[in-house]
């Protein structure tokens, strides 16, 4: 049976900047792992619950405000809150950095006002980086197996029975799937397409088929023919 990541999550104290999990693998890697520890831990945003699309990427960048944050009661509970899976991606107003990433990442799927309470993001790391130093830790982190661990069993099969879009825009192999040389698609909703370095959607008939999904999605019955 799958660990419950909400449960899993739910194991780090306001202010802590590891999960308790992860101490100890953290610690015998030293500086290897390249991770900045000062900051706040969390592989998800948004309502990753009940969220009719899940983005999957690797690990979270770093910004000035992510140190300033981690100290302070109100970003700690806002992260704090994060990790129940059921607030609504970061405005402009909640983290700026946070807000501008994801908007240019999903502003071909619509207005991020229409978007932030139904689109969640899945990072396989939790910890904060300017580049990963060593994509070993993605296999050795408690916290990272759970993410892959969750994704697979219990996102990936309602994605593939059209329950849920998933699309994979990041470390395709690390979530075990495969992008080929068009990108791929399991069952109905479950993709791995061909991206940029920045991640985002090559264009192409994948891409196109994956929007008009999202969409369907995000407002059944649409019309999307002026899109």
């Amino acid at each position: 049976m799958s660990v419950d990541i909400f449960e899993f999550w739910s194991q780090v104290g306001l202010g802590d900047t590891q999960h308790p999990q992860d101490r100890d693998v953290l610690s015998r890697m030293g500086d290897s792992h390249g991770f900045d520890l000062h900051c706040l831990p969390s592989c998800f945003m948004g309502p990753l619950r009940a969220a009719q699309v899940v983005l999957l990427y690797s690990s979270q960048a770093i910004d000035p405000s992510d140190l300033q944050e981690a100290k302070a009661d109100k970003g700690r509970k806002r992260i704090q809150e994060q990790r129940k899976g059921t607030q609504p991606l970061p405005s402009g107003v909640d983290h700026k950095s946070s807000w501008k990433w994801w908007e240019k990442q999903t502003r071909c799927f619509g207005d991020w006002k229409e978007l932030r309470d139904k689109i969640a993001i899945l990072d396989i790391c939790a910890y904060h980086s300017k580049t990963i130093k060593n994509h070993a830790c993605l296999a050795a982190l408690p916290s990272s197996r759970v993410s892959i661990e969750w994704a697979q069993t219990v996102l990936f099969p309602k994605a593939i029975a059209g329950e849920r879009v998933v699309i994979c825009l990041r470390a395709t192999r690390y979530w075990g799937l495969d992008a080929g040389k068009e990108g791929n698609k399991y069952g109905e909703s479950l993709y791995a397409p061909q991206v940029t370095q920045g991640g985002h959607m090559k264009k192409g008939r994948m891409r196109d088929e994956i929007i008009k999904k999202v969409k369907d999605f995000i407002n059944p019955g649409a019309d999307q023919s002026a899109t």
